[in-house]
């Protein structure tokens, strides 16, 4: 069976940030910090914040768009779209139609993938199977945030942190993308962690009342040094499996997720890496949790800063706990 698996690749990217910059200096008249202290410890200069009736189906759509246009294909083509949030437009009906309609992909299934900052992850991993196993050929990758609408901005622990933004891969047979060789990932989760991030309120076990939204139930809750301990560990554990097979001079880029990069910069140092072999934009965008691997993935393959020939390797962990990787060779 394994034999008949077909190569995957990667045949478009595309990124999409909100126009509204926050400082960390605009952040400093609303809470108790300074840009210096943000930036020290989360490497963060600035976010983006979408703008007023900009949702996270609008901000994937234009990154769809992006990716289906570098492609080279047109949205028709597609067979399958897969949209990884943590804040979809609303309960239901998917983002993921609501993408598809927008784009007028006319042929497309859809669903959303709800795993937190692992979600881009985990959801580029499940549509790599569809066209492997010759279900689907074209696929479209989605992962796009709006987590300033989930932001308590008188909380100096999370409100730093956060931004909006959305990026997307169109993934293909590898005879047709012509790059970016998927060479496998992993989707892991421990589950039970809930007072380490997560918004306590809104779903069906709490659902939305008075006394919820009172207790500023509906905001982002998180348990600071266990997401740091978390963090620096499933990192450099996820890149040491993911290169034992290749060796490390096989490696070109690590793309991972912008969680924070003091966290990032750990991580390598334990990898006995230096901070060039990651690339890293959370200066520019904080953490766009689901969007923040393929935002980062857009901008490095634009800058030049994937090589030729050479492993990437992605990594992203978070809420669940959850955590995973993807390889590939581009």
């Amino acid at each position: 069976m394994k034999d008949r698996l077909l190569p995957v690749g990667i045949a478009g990217l595309g990124s999409y940030a909100p126009q509204r910059v926050l400082t960390n200096a605009e952040l400093a008249q609303m809470v108790e910090t300074s840009d210096e202290w943000i930036f020290q410890r989360t490497g963060i200069r600035e976010r983006r914040v979408a703008a007023e009736g900009e949702d996270s189906g609008a901000m994937g759509t234009l990154a769809a768009l992006r990716a289906i246009e570098n492609a080279g294909l047109e949205p028709g083509d597609l067979d399958l779209i897969l949209c990884a949030t943590t804040t979809p437009d609303k309960p239901f009906p998917s983002t993921a139609c609501r993408i598809q309609d927008r784009i007028g992909a006319k042929r497309a299934g859809g669903f959303d993938l709800n795993s937190a900052c692992s979600g881009f992850i985990f959801a580029l991993n499940t549509a790599a199977q569809f066209i492997r196993t010759g279900l689907k050929k074209r696929v479209l990758v989605i992962g796009t945030e709006t987590l300033s609408r989930l932001i308590d901005y008188e909380d100096r622990n999370t409100c730093v942190l956060f931004g909006d933004g959305a990026g997307a891969m169109v993934l293909t047979p590898l005879e047709d993308a012509g790059r970016g060789e998927y060479l496998g990932g992993s989707i892991h989760a421990d589950g039970g962690k809930d007072d380490v991030l997560e918004v306590p309120a809104g779903g069906s076990s709490l659902p939305a009342s008075l006394e919820t939204v009172r207790n500023r139930q509906h905001y982002m809750v998180m348990g600071g040094n266990k997401v740091y301990r978390f963090a620096v560990s499933t990192f450099v554990r996820l890149v040491r499996e993911a290169l034992e097979p290749y060796g490390y001079e096989e490696l070109g880029r690590i793309v991972p997720h912008q969680v924070n990069q003091r966290i990032i910069e750990s991580a390598l140092e334990r990898l006995d890496l230096p901070k060039e072999a990651a690339f890293t934009n959370i200066h520019k965008y904080g953490n766009t949790s689901a969007a923040s691997v393929p935002m980062a993935f857009d901008e490095a393959y634009r800058e030049g800063k994937l090589p030729e020939g050479k492993l990437v390797c992605s990594v992203a962990f978070g809420a669940g706990l959850s955590w995973g990787h993807f390889l590939l060779r581009w």
